[in-house]
Order: structure tokens, then sequence, then C-alpha cells
């Protein structure tokens, strides 16, 4: 390999490292902005949690956990994946989750999808699943709201039109320093441990709270905000989960890159050093051979040939 081909390949190597580098720190930064916005989630959570223990907590109420039908079941689940590249497997292995989960859970039920994602809504379709709807996904934080609403909007419509059992949420998060874990959630009917404990524990303030709205309405509320908070928190743990194996993959590029870098320096003073070694030599060659025509005594003209 030539100094000029190698000096091309050690400019797009470097070139392509600063790429990589901006990505991982975007990554780096994203994650950062989603991990603010799931600590914001989960206080306004704790506050819906507050609200309905202060409903409970009042005579006039009395919640009454749904039950679910005996047989096979009706489950819907929405799945929120990604359309964005450099994630390795992370469509994948949450859809290979969700078959596993639905199967060893629910051997015979029938079993309708929301795909959250284009490429998750693909998948869906080639596992020959249901797929009642699929919505694009955003990166941005202020759309994670309006797309919860318009989850939950669907997710009404589907529960009426086919009489669904249960509502689950599928949806990659990540776990300390792994990048991305599957997770499900059921979402309806609501964890009825929760709400019992809620139930059965005493309000901690002086008096109770003073609630003038009408109750059986107020709680529908609450029910419609607890699981847009859910749907929200879902949404943000999965983008989380995207930018933190992005930045992860970027940093393992990032070290190859640097690997690959070395190797090229080192072959290109390797070629160089041998470049100059033969100039030198062919210096050095030509220098003796000058010596050795001086060094040679003159040739005579003077005599002629007899």
């Amino acid at each position: 390999m030539t100094l000029e081909s190698l000096n091309r390949r050690i400019k797009t190597t470097s070139d392509l490292r600063e790429i990589v580098s901006t990505m991982k720190m975007l990554s780096s930064v994203s994650v950062g902005q989603y991990d603010k916005a799931l600590t914001s989630i989960k206080q306004y959570r704790q506050t819906i949690r507050d609200a309905f223990h202060g409903l409970f907590s009042q005579d006039s109420f009395n919640y009454t956990p749904p039950r679910l039908t005996k047989g096979p079941q009706k489950i819907l689940s929405i799945i929120i994946g990604t359309d964005n590249g450099l994630v390795g497997k992370f469509n994948r292995d949450l859809m290979a989750y969700v078959q596993r989960y639905i199967e060893n859970q629910f051997p015979e039920a029938t079993h309708r999808v929301i795909a959250v994602g284009k490429r998750i809504g693909m998948l869906s379709q080639i596992q020959n699943l249901k797929l009642e709807a699929t919505y694009p996904i955003s990166n941005a934080l202020k759309e994670i709201a309006p797309m919860s609403a318009l989850l939950l909007n669907k997710i009404n419509e589907i529960v009426s039109k086919h009489q669904i059992d249960m509502v689950y949420v599928f949806a990659n998060r990540k776990k300390g320093t792994t990048a991305f874990v599957p997770r499900a959630r059921r979402i309806i009917p609501l964890p009825d441990e929760q709400f019992n404990q809620l139930n059965r524990a005493k309000w901690d303030g002086r008096t109770l709270p003073l609630i003038t709205a009408d109750k059986d309405e107020l709680f529908s509320a609450l029910i419609r905000e607890y699981l847009i908070v859910i749907l929200s928190h879902d949404l943000t743990a999965s983008l989380a989960s995207e930018h933190y194996t992005r930045m992860i993959h970027m940093q393992e590029a990032e070290k190859n890159i640097d690997e690959s870098l070395e190797t090229f320096r080192l072959e290109y003073q390797q070629v160089r050093q041998t470049q100059i070694t033969d100039e030198l030599i062919d210096i050095v060659s030509g220098a003796e051979e000058m010596n050795k025509q001086k060094n040679q005594p003159p040739l005579d003209f003077s005599q002629k040939k007899r």
C-alpha cells in the first residue's frame, strides 16, 4: 500500500471517529434528559397515587376491583420499539420477548397488537400478529404526552370493540449497565395490589381531603391520568434505553476506530521508513559508483594501435 493511499485511509478514519464521537456525545446528553423526565414522571405518578388515596379515604366511596373473566383471554399488547438505527437487536429481542411472554402466560389467548414504531409494526406482520394500529415514535420529549393520550384513546376503542380482557405494555428499559431489558406491564385491569394497599391505608393528614366533585367522575379522571402517566413512563424509558444502547455502540465503535488508526499509522511509519531507507540506499550506491569512476585511471588515447 502506498503512502498516499494510507494517508487517505487515515484521514477518512479520523473523520469517521469525529462523527462517532459526536453521536456518542449526543446520545449521552439525550440519556440525561430522558432520565430527568423519568424522575419528573415518577413524582407526578406519586401525586396521582396520593389523589387515589384521598378518594379511597372517603366513607362515601367504595372501590371494588374488577374480576377477570374465565376461559381464553383476549389480550391487547402495546409494543414500543424504535425506528432509528445503530441499536442492535433492540426491536427483535423485544418482539421475541413478547411472543414468549404471551405463549407462556396465555397460551390460548387471542392476541392483538398496537405497534409504536414502524419497524415493530413490520415485525408484527411478519409474525402474523393481529396488528390493529401503527404509530411513529418521536424522540422529542414534548411529543410523549400527546402520544400517550393518542394511544389511550386507541386502547379504549379496541377494548370496547373487541371486548379485550387485558392490556399489556411491552417496552425496553435500561437496567444498571445493561443497555436494554424487555419488560411487560399490565395496565388494564390495573394491578389490584396497589389499589388494595391504598384502600386499606389510613390517611396521614389531620383531616380528610375535601372532595366536592362527583367521586365516580373523579375516579374515572384519575384512572385516565394514571394510564397516561404509565404510557408516558414506558415511552420515555424506551427512548432512554435506545439512546443508552446507541451510546454504548458508539463507544465500542470509537474504540475499534482508535485501534484501526493506530494500525494505519504504524503501517504508514513502516512504509515511510522503508521508502526513506530505499532512498538512502540509492544515494549511497550512487555515491559509491561515482567514487569508483573517479579512482579509475583516465583512458590514454595518445598511443595508436599498431
